[in-house]
């Protein structure tokens, strides 16, 4: 098992049968041609130069590309072009300035300025392959990285990089099996995005009322009646405790206290205090009452609640996955009734005078049910892509030297 090095063999500890050859290493140079874009003028934002029909990506655009580059931030012109260099489709670009050694290949032709290179394979070399290696490389690359007003590499410490790569053949068959779980991953996260997106239109058309319920006879339901959040639920505001009390795990109740514990919901928070101030319980939800307001969440804990949240359990007669899928909805709203110019947030008063319009427990429940089997199914792509996102990582810790 592991990496095989003895006389100068290398082989990695998971391969592909009826794959025998050693792994040989190399110079970046001696496996592409390395070429700095170019984008000469300054001031870089003269106008003059852009608005034209010629894609001109950005480091930026590398670094969020997830391996392919096929969107950009900016466009040139002619002129623009002529103080740029164009690399065509299927090049690797490297990112050298700031965010150092992230890369991907061009989807299509494009311009590209100076604090990219452009990486174009020779006949030995794959650049998916390549393009796999240099995401694998892309901690050590920023640690070795000259540290000046801000971290760079340039072309003269790419040439000499040296990278460990097999035959052809061999690097054709890992990049063609680690794409398709990049293409699976995109699809799950590309059905993921569309129901999350149907979701949206459709609490709007729900808590607009613009999509009716009925009952199993087909007639309507009571109209739904306009009630502060006060007259349906309860309501506490945390309150830190004192920092004497924190990290008891012996005697304490774990602490809620922030937007982090709020996104990460099914983690129990790791800070313990053994001071019982406010308290949420399973179920109750969980409103972020500081900058960002507004963010929501279902407590699965039995826990202490400081102050930059606050949580909510409903009364009699309301259904609290309803108030749940609500709040969710009008998350984006809070922003006009938050208060503060540097530091947003809500009082006590401001979330239990929210207006709403409720309609009956039955109709309350059948909102829930419809758009908590959505939340489900969204769950299950997110435990999908997470899933196959950890195989992925597994297999590249394998199948390379």
């Amino acid at each position: 098992m592991g990496v095989v090095m003895n006389n100068k063999k290398l082989v990695p500890e998971l391969r592909f049968a009826g794959f025998i050859d050693d792994w040989n290493e190399f110079r970046l140079d001696e496996l592409a041609k390395i070429e700095r874009g170019r984008f000469s003028p300054r001031p870089r934002n003269n106008p003059i130069y852009y608005g034209g029909s010629i894609p001109f990506v950005q480091t930026g655009d590398v670094v969020h590309s997830s391996g392919i580059v096929d969107t950009y931030s900016q466009t040139l012109n002619e002129k623009g072009l002529e103080v740029s260099k164009i690399f065509p489709k299927g090049t690797i670009l490297i990112t050298i300035a700031a965010y150092i050694g992230y890369a991907g290949i061009l989807s299509e032709d494009m311009a590209c300025p100076d604090s990219l290179i452009g990486i174009k394979c020779k006949k030995e070399t794959l650049n998916t392959f390549l393009n796999i290696l240099f995401h694998l490389h892309q901690p050590r690359m920023d640690y070795l990285a000259v540290a000046a007003a801000q971290k760079n590499i340039n072309i003269e410490f790419l040439k000499p990089y040296k990278l460990i790569v097999p035959t052809l053949k061999e690097q054709q068959k890992i990049a063609n099996f680690l794409t398709a779980i990049d293409q699976r991953i995109t699809l799950l996260k590309q059905k993921k995005a569309a129901l999350e997106q149907y979701k949206k239109g459709l609490m709007q058309k729900i808590f607009s009322q613009e999509i009716w319920f009925v009952d199993d006879e087909g007639n309507d339901f009571p109209d739904w009646e306009e009630k502060r959040l006060s007259d349906i639920c309860n309501l506490q505001m945390g309150t830190s405790p004192k920092s004497s009390a924190y990290n008891n795990e012996n005697n304490g109740l774990p602490l809620i206290q922030g937007n982090a514990d709020i996104i990460n919901r099914q983690t129990a928070p790791r800070i313990f205090t053994s001071e019982i101030t406010k308290e949420c319980f399973p179920n109750d939800l969980i409103l972020s009452v500081r900058a960002p307001v507004g963010e929501i969440s279902k407590s699965f804990h039995h826990a202490c609640i400081g102050r930059g949240v606050s949580a909510i359990s409903a009364k009699k007669g309301t259904t609290i996955e309803f108030i749940f899928q609500y709040l969710l909805w009008f998350e984006p709203r809070w922003k006009s009734i938050s208060q503060g110019s540097t530091f947003e947030s809500v009082n006590s008063k401001d979330i239990l005078g929210l207006g709403l319009l409720v309609p009956s427990k039955k109709v309350q429940q059948k909102i829930a049910d419809c758009l908590s089997a959505i939340d489900q199914s969204i769950s299950q792509l997110t435990n999908q892509i997470n899933q196959t996102a950890q195989f992925k990582k597994g297999l590249l810790q394998r199948m390379f030297v």
